[in-house]
């Protein structure tokens, strides 16, 4: 197989496993009881013990979907996890219809790039998603280095957790014989926000690996 047939059957494989994500996600919400059995979670530990510190916390990863990671909060940890959206998709769902929504919908929901509402949210405990895989404009201090490519990302997170002691956790999801593997680790021992979303670059690396499908943890702008 040469590498332009590699590269069609990435993306067929890509495609396949992205929509095995969202059909799986709407499952979930409809049956959670029998879908959780398919997923097994790493790091439960560490969620507990920041559920005891009653902390705001911010939960890093990519566009596997906010839905899934609200789901899996909700149904496992009782917790409410709130989310940055586009205007639109917020419109969209002040009368949600699908149960899979309307439990998205329950959390608050905030305009994406709302850096005081975000810094607020946090200080008021809340446990908010958000989604570093969409390219932040491309200045030359933003850029570092993933699979030997340019990428841009936001440092924000890193920031927000320096300045007021905020604790981070990083969401990876991989599927590993048929069953989502979900490691939820803690992301500490950083000084700077620089070295903090350099850890988090490692961390997405080291998922991708075991996982080159795993959905949407780099937007394909990027490349």
């Amino acid at each position: 197989m040469n590498h332009y047939q590699k590269n069609i059957l990435f993306v067929f494989n890509y495609f396949l496993r992205n929509s095995y994500d969202l059909m799986f996600t709407d499952l979930i919400a409809e049956k959670p009881k029998k879908y959780l059995n398919y997923i097994y979670i790493e790091g439960k530990e560490y969620v507990r013990q920041l559920m005891d510190k009653n902390s705001g916390v911010i939960l890093l990863s990519g566009h596997f979907g906010p839905l899934f990671r609200t789901l899996l909060f909700k149904e496992i940890f009782g917790i409410s996890v709130s989310s940055f959206a586009a205007p639109e998709t917020i419109k969209a769902l002040k009368n949600p219809s699908e149960t899979i929504n309307k439990m998205f919908a329950s959390a608050p929901l905030y305009a994406v790039g709302e850096e005081e509402q975000f810094q607020e949210a946090l200080l008021r405990k809340e446990w908010i998603s958000f989604l570093n895989d969409v390219p932040v404009k491309k200045r030359g201090d933003d850029k570092y280095i993933l699979f030997g490519k340019n990428i841009y990302l936001s440092e924000l997170p890193f920031k927000i957790s320096l300045k007021y002691n905020i604790p981070i956790m990083f969401i990876g999801i991989t599927m590993i014989k048929h069953q989502y593997h979900v490691s939820i680790l803690p992301m500490d021992n950083f000084h700077t926000q620089k070295e903090g979303l350099k850890k988090y670059i490692a961390m997405v690396e080291r998922m991708l690996r075991c996982d080159p499908y795993a959905g949407n943890y780099i937007e394909v702008k990027h490349f």
